[in-house]
Parts: C-alpha cells; structure tokens; sequence
C-alpha cells in the first residue's frame, strides 16, 4: 500500500506567504521520513485577495530537490486553460527531476473566473482537452510530431527533452461525472477522484471507469488511488475537535464556486465527514485504510492533510502517525 501527500499550496491572505512555504517543505520532509511514497499538486488560478497559492510547476521544481527521490504528480491542471506544448515541456523537464517518477494529472477545471481571466470560453473545454491530451501523448512520445487539429496545429515537432521514462509520462485524468469518467478511460492511463466521495460513489466511478475500459480495449492493469482528507490525532475527538474547523472552512469556500459543500457546525462535519473523510485516530485510520482497500482495491491514497487554519505541529504529527498506519498495512 503507497501513501501520497497532497500538498497544500494555498494559504489565506492574513498568513505570511514566506513562513507558508517553510511549511510545505517541513511537511514534505515529514512525508519523506514517515515513508511516504508520492507529492501531489494542485492548481488554481486568480485565487486573490483572500486565498494565496504557489503555482504548480515552480514549485514542484523547487521541491524536487528536497523529496529524496518521491514520485511527483498533479492533481490537478486545468488542462483546457494551458499551452499543451509548454506542459509538455516542463511534464518532460519533471520527469528528469523525478527520475522518471512523474505523473501528469489534468481535468477540465469549473470555475468560470478562471476560464474568463485564462481567455478560454468555458464551452470550448471538452474539444480542447481532447486535442490537447492528443498532442501531448505524440509530443512526449515521439521525436517528430505533425498533428493539425481546431485548437493545436503542428508541424514536424519535437519538444525540447525527451522524458527519462521510456514509457513517457503516465496521464491521470479526473473527473466526477459519468462523461468524464469515461474520457479517462478512453484517454487516460488511470482515474482521479475527488477527495469528498462516498465509497458508494467511488465503487460506481471505478466500475464505470473499468468497463470503459474494456469497452475501448484499454489495459486493465491501472492503478486505483484513493483522495482523501485526512488528518490523524491523538485521539478520536482530538483530531475531530482540530481538524474540523479548517476542512469545513476548505468546503465552504468549493461551495462559493458550485463545488458541493455541507453547512452545521461540528454536527454537520461529522455527517458529511461519514464515509468521505479519513479523520480519527491511528485505530480508525487504520481500520479506515483497510477498508478502501477490501472493498475498492485501492492501491495507493492520496491524502491532503493540511489546510488554513490548522497548526503546523499538528500537520507534522498527523504525517507522522499515518506513515505508522501505512507501514503496518
């Protein structure tokens, strides 16, 4: 069973930005020693004035040179919103630092600010990510690349640096509607879920993502990871008590953007978190893990277990005791 840290870029304005990021390196050492296998990324843009966030590839490069040999991955880019010859560029270039460990995990992206400051109409998201997955794969893949679509044009290509992976760099695409779910079958090397499904939605995506895959005569050997939040305290109501707060927070900002959210206190924390996240003691989170891999076949997880508001020395502890859980898996 790997573990996988989803590493928390954004911090609320009121913090100091610079102590921010000593903290994402603390938290990436503490992943690295508790036996951690992999860093994951996200991305959003315009987040200002009140949320601030380093962007993805920078600082995926700067911490390359601390992660002691981990895999890296993205989760996700807003792929409709980017130049996909320039993220080829730098997919290739983080494969290198990576020692050929990279894994590039994009989606469509939702919030409508993002696509109106990028310059892409909303609209035209799907026939881009299409296109630019298409080119992509020959571009990371081969050394002369002609592909003229409506959005890519290109003529006799060949990117900068070849990745170190032989196999080139492994696409993981998200999604949480059934279209989505089956374009990542169709044109992705495995499946991202969100980090607030229920195991029932989860069983539904996966099995949907596997038949679609034998529909498209795609292997079937693909890595299930499993998102989460998660946080690990020193006892039950502990972790409950600290990390309620902050998480809630996390949702009540996806809920300003259209993206699910729960309202009711600790109350509605513990409904909503039921099933959804992986918050408890090492017994429960133990017990948890266990279960997503009996009843989904998780190889590995991806756990976010920072957020604003939650004191550093509690992340650090909480990376601690579940690399314990995860060694004893």
């Amino acid at each position: 069973m790997k573990a996988g840290l989803f590493v928390t870029l954004e911090t609320e304005s009121r913090f100091d930005t610079a102590a921010h990021l000593q903290e994402i390196v603390a938290q990436v050492r503490a992943a690295r020693d508790a036996g951690f296998d992999s860093l994951w990324f996200p991305q959003h843009f315009v987040t200002g004035p009140s949320m601030r966030q380093f962007a993805a590839s920078p600082i995926m490069g700067y911490l390359a040179g601390v992660s002691g040999g981990m895999r890296m991955g993205t989760a996700v880019l807003l792929l409709p919103m980017l130049n996909p010859v320039l993220l080829a560029e730098e997919a290739a270039t983080l494969d290198h630092l990576t020692d050929g460990k990279f894994v590039l995990g994009v989606g469509l992206g939702y919030r409508d600010h993002e696509f109106a400051a990028m310059g892409i109409e909303r609209k035209s998201r799907v026939p881009r990510f299409r296109e630019y997955v298409q080119a992509m794969r020959l571009l990371l893949n081969g050394e002369h690349v002609t592909f003229h679509g409506k959005y890519v044009k290109l003529d006799d290509v060949s990117i900068s640096l070849r990745p170190r992976n032989p196999s080139g760099v492994p696409i993981w695409i998200g999604g949480t509607v059934p279209d989505a779910v089956k374009r990542a079958a169709e044109l992705g090397d495995s499946w991202q879920g969100a980090g607030a499904m229920s195991m029932d939605e989860m069983k539904q995506w996966w099995k949907l993502f596997h038949e679609a895959r034998v529909e498209y005569g795609k292997s079937t050997d693909y890595p299930r990871q499993v998102s989460r939040e998660c946080f690990c305290g020193p006892s039950m109501n502990a972790a409950i008590e600290m990390a309620s707060g902050p998480i809630s927070a996390k949702y009540t900002r996806y809920a300003g953007h259209g993206f699910g959210g729960f309202e009711g206190g600790a109350d509605g924390f513990r409904q909503f978190a039921q099933d959804r996240f992986v918050v408890g003691d090492e017994a429960f989170v133990r017990d948890e893990l266990q279960r997503y891999r009996d009843e989904l076949g998780a190889t590995e997880f991806r756990f976010r277990m920072g957020w604003p508001g939650l004191a550093q020395k509690e992340v650090l502890a909480s990376i601690e005791r579940v690399g314990r859980v995860v060694a004893g898996l």
